[in-house]
């Protein structure tokens, strides 16, 4: 039994506990006597003691600790922080001001606080601890004398950074748009620090005309750097060629990965990834290798910085793009302040770092971190830490990282309810009308190049050709289902006069063949493309000696874990790996630069001075046929359990010969068979698995069955990632897979992952293994039994034999192509739809009305659509109810609701251009509308452009408070709820009180709290007064006077 301390070393156990400093300003200035600083003193205590107690902290239960002109207090440990930040500045002012009212100027008092709270050890002498010397450091701090000393108000109060991220960033009392950063140096304390004047609050941060001018030259550049993307091989002279986001890009569908238990919209079909990106705000971006996420990201932060001042989803965005490959410093930055100085070097200065902590501060950031998979492990690890701790910091602001879906756990920083994190969204592969479109833009940006009318030409038959034959090749399709692939594909197709390879690796050797001899005879002057290098024509090594070259260079770099060596490793490299071959002689230099302009596989940056594979997909690919050439298989066993590693072993798998993918998979089993981590085994026999898939042939074939039968103790797969890595393994997994009644107590969890492989899997047996799974209920499996439908290509008899046996409640199905719409007609149970993008609500030519087939459609969401004015189509829709408009719209005529059964409607619709036509308020006359929710600028004077004959109950104008008036309301006496943002102006208030049956108003309000005496007219009438925004509950509540009869629901 361990002894017991000594009860007086136990006493100087330190405790956590909440520190306050006050300092008296000016307490001993010239016109102050001693009778005076008496009184100053008597004042001081006096007004703590009531601050405490109306800020139900109890005085006598606290350490306190006189210091002449001010005093230490310490709460005790069990006492909430946010007691100080929330109540005590207010309730200090009150009293601060009842004894400034009784008292004259000399003995009036202004007060500095400074607030902390860490470990404190107390002694028969008194207390010490680095918390609270920090904390008499602040209350020195010259910036807050100075805040204190501009201030028309009686107390500033200084925060330490950690008490401010602790607590005050968690209270919503707290204006953090009035909080001002400094850097406090005092003594030998170097910090940050926040800022506020309770009283005379700083205005919200608004930039200055400095500062504006830099963010929009800051917007402008990010804008231009990221306006072109590379469509692969599009350019013949096989340089990169930057293609415009705006004319060629085809945005990615991608899918929001539910959690279980989780309610979200289903977006398993596919969702525009720009609206649902910037809903969900802080995102983890899943996606394969060649999928696209690099792409998307840059695409991303062009799209917000162009659109920084336009209406929609990006308005007032700011954003931060971030390469990990690129990063140059180890050390990730801390503040918003230390990011700017790093994506954007040659612009620094103090007011600029406080620009960019104001962006994160107030939510208009949005940083974007692209390639967390390609950092080694440890760096990852680092990397991963630093973004919990960012996104905490500043959880306002926007967020998207990149990463292939093996680098993270699926339980790393997930978004819950309580908890901020990451919410996880997956590039999809392409479908065929995707994959369709990505031929259509990489033949347009081909033509585009070309000058010449016969190539023009010939590149149309290319695009028609290749699509006609991949409408009957569906096994090729699923070979090309990234946007890198599609583009190899489409370069192959155009260089091989029209013939389709048969296989991935046919594919990617053709590729090689294509960018090591394709431009041996091309003579290119040394401004051509995007390297200003010159060209050693007398140059020459045979496609074979390349090949090699290029196989030595990619396998160290895969074993190093590197994707860029610097220009001297890179010569250094190249020397070493010439030995034993014919053109040994070459000077390195020389052959670097051949290498880099004639290969088209390895790309310089100038401005790292640093040498990179155009994809990593080829560096994997040509690491791993150097390794099966040396014997190496040890090494891929060794390293097959590392998520940056599955690549290279598939890619081995696939060039080794039959008796060598045999040798390989045993080691694989054995090294499985010998690991005490069960992680681990698990990974090396999914590898193995995956292999399988790989592999032409595997002899002897009991291999294939050995693999196969360690294979089957991983099912049911734990996760999504072992779900893909199962599918890869082909076939025979399909007999091993469970149905819902065999998954035990986690069916809810297992069954998303079962169906995730059979559907990766395909084929009809597939479907009969999908089958059972439609009766369950839960969001998760709802939404992969979608996504399965994808991977069928939406194939209707999918829809008509499975989809048509869920039941799916009340969930919104998102969906963003008309060619899925006729088919919706099967999923009988369906009620709720969201259509996002430019998709007509029928075909009348052709007679199609989708909408009016859903039977049972309650609930329509229309987003971002610009091809409909009117709404006829829905006349058909005989038990639609509820209607939302938003995002930009060209909808102008309403009319067509006085025919229908629609009896809620919101109508917010952006129109992107000032002079675009908007909705018609008139041709709402005759609509059985009982909620209305409606943005208008019509509504600016009045109510009165809305129709006098609505049937409203409810209502809600979304306007700014400036740019609303409700003069005019009182044309519906039905209403019984109205929802507004401002406070009501008097007119307003007596138009409202004319409402015979309004029960309950709701406000959003930013005015001061003086302001809402305004409403005591209503308060009578009223049964609940809501308010949302108010800054001063009690302030509130004594404008609207204690004897109101309405309940008042007041929310900070």
């Amino acid at each position: 039994m361990a002894e017991q301390e000594p009860k007086e070393d136990r006493k100087r156990l330190a405790l956590h506990r909440t520190i306050v400093v006050v300092d008296v300003e000016g307490f001993g200035a010239p016109n102050r006597n001693n009778r005076h600083q008496v009184a100053v003193r008597d004042g001081l205590y006096r007004a703590l003691v009531s601050a405490f107690e109306k800020a139900d902290i109890e005085w006598s239960k606290c350490r306190h600790e006189d210091r002449g002109d001010g005093v230490l207090i310490l709460a005790p440990p069990d006492l909430p922080k946010s007691l100080f930040a929330e109540l005590l500045p207010g309730a200090l002012v009150e009293a601060l001001r009842v004894h400034n009212s009784r008292h004259p100027d000399e003995e009036r008092i202004r007060l500095r606080m400074a607030l902390n709270a860490g470990d404190v050890t107390e002694d028969e002498n008194g207390v010490s601890g680095t918390a609270v010397n920090l904390t008499f450091r602040l209350v020195e701090a010259p910036q807050l004398k100075t805040a204190l000393a501009d201030s028309k108000g009686l107390l500033a109060v200084i925060s330490s950074s950690y008490f401010y991220d602790d607590v005050m960033r968690h209270s919503p009392p707290c204006d953090l748009a009035s909080f001002r950063q400094v850097h406090a140096v005092v003594k030998e304390t170097d910090t940050y620090a926040w800022i506020c004047r309770p009283d005379d609050p700083y205005p919200p941060i608004r930039p200055a005309d400095g500062v504006r001018d830099f963010e929009r030259r800051y917007l402008n550049l990010v804008a231009a750097e990221n306006a072109t993307f590379e469509l692969f091989q599009v350019g013949r002279s096989g340089m990169p060629v930057g293609s415009s986001f705006d004319e060629f890009y085809v945005m990615p569908p991608i899918t929001r990965r539910l959690t279980a238990g989780e309610q979200a919209e289903l977006t398993g079909t596919g969702t525009d990834p720009g609206n649902a990106i910037a809903q969900a705000r802080r995102v983890l971006l899943l996606g394969g290798a060649g999928a696209g996420k690099t792409t998307f990201l840059r695409w991303l932060a062009h799209v917000a910085a162009s659109t920084h001042d336009s209406e929609g989803p990006w308005r007032g965005v700011v954003p931060f793009y971030v390469s990990l490959r690129y990063f140059p410093d180890p050390v990730m930055p801390q503040r918003p302040g230390n990011l700017l100085a790093a994506v954007a070097p040659t612009l620094t200065g103090d007011k600029l770092s406080d620009w960019a902590d104001e962006l994160f501060t107030s939510g208009r950031a949005m940083l974007l971190v692209d390639g967390l998979d390609e950092l080694v492990v440890d760096r990852r690890n680092e990397v991963m830490r630093w973004l919990e701790r960012f996104v905490r910091t500043y959880p306002e602001a926007r967020y998207v990282v990149s990463t292939r879906p093996s680098a993270v756990d699926d339980t790393w920083f997930l978004d819950q309810a309580g908890r901020v994190g990451l919410i996880r969204f997956e590039l999809l592969s392409l479908s065929t009308s995707g994959l369709a479109r990505v031929i259509q833009c990489w033949y347009a940006a081909a033509r585009d190049q070309e000058a010449d009318q016969a190539q023009q030409e010939w590149l149309g038959e290319c695009e028609s050709s290749l699509r006609e034959n991949l409408a009957t090749r569906p096994n090729l399709r699923s070979l090309v289902a990234s946007p890198l692939l599609a583009a190899l594909l489409c370069a192959l197709y155009r260089q091989n006069n029209q013939y389709l390879p048969r296989t991935r690796r046919e594919l990617l050797d053709q590729s090689l063949d294509l960018l090591l001899g394709r431009w041996d005879d091309i003579k290119l002057s040394s401004s051509d493309g995007h390297h200003s290098v010159a060209v050693e024509e007398e140059l020459r090594m045979t496609k074979a000696e390349q090949l090699i070259l290029l196989e030595r260079f990619a396998a160290p770099m895969v074993r190093g874990s590197e994707l860029m060596v610097s220009h001297t490793d890179a010569q250094r490299r190249l020397e070493r790996a010439m030995h034993g071959l014919r053109s040994h002689g070459l000077e390195p230099a020389k052959l670097l630069q051949h290498m880099l302009v004639r290969t088209g596989l390895l790309r310089e940056y100038p401005a790292e001075q640093k040498v990179q594979f155009v994809h990593r997909t080829f560096r994997d690919y040509l690491a791993a046929a150097d390794m099966v050439k040396a014997g190496e298989l040890e090494t891929l066993v060794e390293n097959a359990h590392k998520d940056s590693w599955y690549e290279v072993v598939f890619m081995a798998a696939a060039q080794a010969r039959e008796r060598e993918v045999a040798d390989l998979l045993q080691r694989l089993l054995r090294r499985a068979v010998s690991e005490k981590d069960q992680n681990v085994t698990d990974r090396l026999v999914l590898v193995a698995a995956a292999c399988l898939g790989y592999a032409d042939v595997v002899y002897p074939d009991q291999v294939r069955i050995q693999v196969q039968n360690a294979a089957h103790g991983l099912i049911p797969p734990a996760s999504f990632h072992n779900a893909e890595m199962l599918a890869k393994a082909g076939p025979f997994v399909l007999d091993l897979l469970p149905g819902p009644d065999e998954l035990g107590p986690e069916k809810d969890a297992l069954a998303a992952f079962v169906i995730r492989t059979l559907a990766m899997i395909g084929g009809e047996e597939a479907w009969e293994k999908i089958r059972p799974f439609t009766a369950m209920h839960q969001s998760t499996v709802v939404d992969e039994l979608l996504r399965g439908w994808r991977e069928f290509d939406f194939d209707e008899q999918y829809a008509r034999f499975l989809l048509s046996q869920v039941d799916f409640g009340d969930r919104v199905l998102e969906v963003r192509r008309w060619g899925l719409l006729p088919r919706l007609k099967h999923l009988t149970s369906l009620t709720a739809l969201k259509l996002i993008g430019n998709l007509p609500l029928a075909d009348t030519r052709a007679g199609l009305y989708p909408l009016a087939d859903l039977a049972d459609l309650r609930s329509l969401d229309i987003v971002a659509n610009e091809t409909i004015h009117h709404l006829a189509p829905l006349i058909r829709c005989r038990n639609l109810r509820s209607l939302r408009v938003s995002g930009f719209s060209a909808l102008q005529d309403v009319s067509a609701l006085a025919k229908c059964a629609v009896d809620r409607l919101a109508l917010h619709p952006i129109a992107r251009t000032t002079n675009r036509a908007l909705i018609d308020l008139a041709t709402l006359a005759g609509a059985r509308l009982t909620a209305l929710s409606i943005q208008h600028p019509r509504l600016a004077a009045g109510l009165h452009p809305l129709p006098d004959d609505l049937p409203l109950v409810e209502l809600e104008i979304t306007n700014r408070a400036e740019q609303r008036s409700l003069l005019g309301v009182d044309r519906w006496p039905t209403l019984e709820q109205v929802t507004a943002n401002g406070v009501p102006r008097e007119p307003e208030v007596e138009a409202l009180a004319e409402l015979p049956r309004l029960r309950h108003l709701v406000l959003h309000v930013n005015e001061p709290a003086v302001d809402l005496e305004r409403l005591r007219p209503l308060v009578w009438s009223l049964d609940v007064l809501e308010l949302y925004g108010v800054k001063n509950v009690d302030a509130a509540f004594d404008a609207l006077g204690e004897d109101a009869e309405a309940e008042l629901r007041i929310h900070p």
